[in-house]
Order: structure tokens, then C-alpha cells, then sequence
């Protein structure tokens, strides 16, 4: 889907949304390129037309966690909106090539508040935003690393899957440390958990694709 043809985008004003049409741009990136930095001023928000982007935050050190990853159909650093002095909290970058528009803020701000309807579609789907974070917090505190690699693997199944003889097998984009990241887990609890899911004929890794049982990702998923 097209970001002109999004659904919140289609509950603003003609005026604004014409006016978004008539600003916003498509930007083409590689793998490893940058889209914006942290602590930049945030003019623009992004929606991702195709492929993968993550954002990472870097330490005074340098070094990078990874926080999250945005596919096809999401917007990024919509916690910009409304939300001076518009600042990105973190960078992001291209993980395979990708295809981004970039939406001016204000407009996007002016034409949030341009109606009614989409003043209430668009902090219903910010509100659902944070409570997706707040899970992820709450899945660190009360989930096992099992239980959270296996959520996070059904989850990606979701944007990319081909299956036979009761195996789903997907290209997963990011290192092992991306992955331990995401997790909240260390890289030798990730790896010491994968041997033992290959070892039980629950999970296969290869490189960087996964092949896992239907039948383990199905049973006894917490939503």
C-alpha cells in the first residue's frame, strides 16, 4: 500500500491531504545507509513503501543497540509528533535496500488535527503504538528467552514465509547481536538457546535462515 492510499493519511482534510501529496518524497536507500541520525531535528516522519529499516541508539561510545525494526507498511519516528523540540531519539538505517517516503512533520501535524475523525484515528493508532512497546517491556520482565525469541520469530514469520512438511523458513535480516538485542537476552544466552531448539528438531539455523517447527511456534504462544 502507498502511503497516499493509508487509511489515517485518508481521514484528513482534502486541503491537507493534498498538500501532503504535493510535499512528500520518495527516497531510495542501500544497505547501511542512513536515513536520520540520532538527535537530529526531526523534520520529517517516515513510511516504509519497501523493505526493512532498523533503528538503533548510540552510546557516547559509539556503540549501537538495536531498539527496533520497521518492513514494508509502518511508519517511523512518529514519536516526533507533537513533540518539541523534535528530536529523533535514534538512528536508523537501511538493512537491505528500501524504498522511504518522507513526510514533512508539520504538514502531517496540521493535517492530524484537520478533522475530528483523524485526530482520533491517529492517537488511537499512537496509543496501540505504546502499548506495543509497553508489551515488549513487559515480555523482558515475565517471558522466558524461549518464549521471547519464539514470539519473535512468529512475528517475522508474518512479513516473510515459505513453508513445507511442517517447517516455516524465513531470512532473518540482522546479526545474532541484533537479535540478543531485541530480545533483551546476551548473545551467548541466544546461542546456547538456538543449539538447544536445533538439538529438541524445534529450530534449524543456517547462516541467517531460520527453518522452524510450526508445531513449537504454535504451541503455547502468549499473545
Amino acid at each position: 500500500m502507498k502511503v497516499n492510499n493509508h487509511p489515517l493519511l485518508k481521514k484528513m482534510s482534502i486541503e491537507s491531504l493534498e498538500k501532503l501529496n504535493v510535499q512528500m518524497e520518495e527516497v531510495q536507500l542501500q544497505r547501511g545507509q542512513s536515513l536520520f541520525f540520532q538527535a537530529e531535528v526531526a523534520d520529517y516522519v517516515y513510511y516504509v513503501n519497501h523493505g526493512m529499516v532498523k533503528v538503533v541508539r548510540v552510546s557516547e561510545t559509539g556503540q549501537e543497540k538495536i531498539l527496533s525494526l520497521y518492513t514494508t507498511g509502518q511508519f517511523l519516528a512518529l514519536s516526533t509528533l507533537f513533540n518539541p523540540p523534535h528530536l529523533f531519539p535514534a538512528t536508523a538505517v537501511a538493512i537491505n535496500r528500501a524504498r522511504v517516503m518522507k513526510l514533512p512533520r508539520q504538514v502531517l501535524e496540521e493535517g492530524v488535527l484537520s478533522t475530528k475523525e483523524a485526530t482520533y484515528e491517529w492517537f488511537r493508532y499512537l496509543n496501540r503504538r505504546l502499548e506495543g512497546i509497553q508489551q515488549l517491556a513487559t515480555d523482558q520482565v515475565f517471558m522466558g528467552a524461549e518464549e521471547r525469541l519464539k514470539k519473535w520469530l512468529f512475528n517475522l514469520l508474518k512479513q516473510e514465509t515459505q513453508g513445507s512438511d511442517g517447517w516455516n523458513e524465513v531470512i532473518v535480516p540482522i546479526s545474532r547481536q541484533e537479535i540478543a538485542d531485541l530480545l533483551g537476552i546476551r548473545r551467548e544466552t541466544l546461542s546456547r538457546l538456538l543449539k538447544d531448539l536445533r538439538h529438541l528438531g524445534f529450530v534449524d539455523v543456517q547462516g541467517r535462515t531460520f527453518k522452524v517447527s510450526r508445531l513449537w511456534l504454535a504451541n503455547d504462544l502468549k499473545n
